[in-house]
């Protein structure tokens, strides 16, 4: 019996938890004969449970009587101890480029200030870090928008999306040599597992006569043009500035493809799981755009150091 009133308790803390997360400051709350209800539980369990939760400082109540009660304040570091129990682990992509890393660190900023333990995993690819959201290692995948919108399943949903240039600066095509024209053809590096890559690459040079596409994994693509492997290949600027009029020579892509990627190749998008409403609410309550842009670019103007 002991056992079992531990579950219970544990149970209906997670649940109050995330029931406290979803609601807004200043919001009426549910009374606690109805929150009984609906959680099946007794009043007086309920009642318990509130009155724990509020004297760890997750909460802070004010009772009216017949009125009803108010949120007055919550703790979102410790509302998600309780209801999660767990650190926030992000996927990101290889941290190689200050953008990137300028984006990981305000997002860990955001969530190390709220007073949730976050940790980056970091992982080539967007299909492989949609991968690891489905298969549960993390919570939160950071892809491109465009990336979101052609590989997100029916169980996943964009939490929030970041403005242009939050992601990469822009996608380019890198030759290595000035006389090569991208219309003739030319072999091309394509990496199947990044979704940008591989979308733009396809959109930019099908079509051409005699292009001969090679796999080529995206770390490798200044490798892989440094040892004339490939002719051309499209990447971030970001990633290849310190190379352009050295070894390398770049161009725009054609209006033809920036008119199907919209730009949204360069917004960064959270991706979590459907089902994870406590966490979609957390995101959309806690991170502001104008602060993650702003730790992101003193980041690249390398103001700051970037920790993550």
């Amino acid at each position: 019996m002991v056992l079992e009133k531990s579950t219970k308790n544990s149970d209906i803390r997670i649940k109050l938890a995330r029931y406290f997360l979803k609601t807004e400051v200043g919001e009426n709350l549910i009374s606690v004969r109805d929150l009984a209800s609906l959680f099946n539980l007794s009043i007086g369990l309920v009642s318990e449970t509130i009155n724990e939760i509020e004297n760890a400082g997750a909460v802070k109540i004010e009772r009216r009587g017949y009125r009803g009660s108010v949120l007055l304040d919550k703790s979102i570091g410790k509302l998600w101890q309780i209801s999660e129990n767990e650190p926030l682990v992000i996927s990101h992509t290889l941290p190689s480029n200050r953008r990137y890393e300028g984006l990981a660190a305000a997002l860990k900023t955001i969530f190390i200030n709220a007073g949730i333990d976050t940790y980056f995993i970091f992982i080539r690819g967007s299909r492989t870090r949609l991968n690891a959201l489905r298969d549960k290692k993390c919570h939160i995948a950071i892809v491109s928008q465009f990336a979101a919108e052609g590989l997100c399943k029916q169980d996943e949903k964009i939490s929030l999306t970041l403005p242009p240039g939050s992601f990469v600066s822009e996608h380019q095509i890198f030759l290595n040599s000035p006389a090569l024209d991208p219309k003739q053809g030319l072999t091309v590096a394509i990496d199947p597992d990044s979704y940008d890559q591989s979308e733009l690459t396809k959109f930019e040079f099908n079509g051409n006569p005699g292009t001969v596409f090679k796999k080529v994994n995206f770390m490798n693509i200044a490798l892989s043009l440094r040892q004339k492997e490939v002719d051309a290949a499209i990447w971030t600027r970001d990633d290849m500035e310190k190379e352009i009029g050295r070894e390398f020579h770049n161009r725009e892509l054609s209006p033809g493809t920036r008119q199907k990627s919209l730009e949204k190749d360069t917004q960064a998008a959270l991706v979590i799981r459907s089902e994870n409403s406590v966490l979609d609410t957390l995101i959309n309550e806690m991170v502001n755009i104008e602060e993650v842009l702003r730790i992101q670019h003193e980041v690249i103007e390398g103001k700051i150091i970037p920790e993550y």
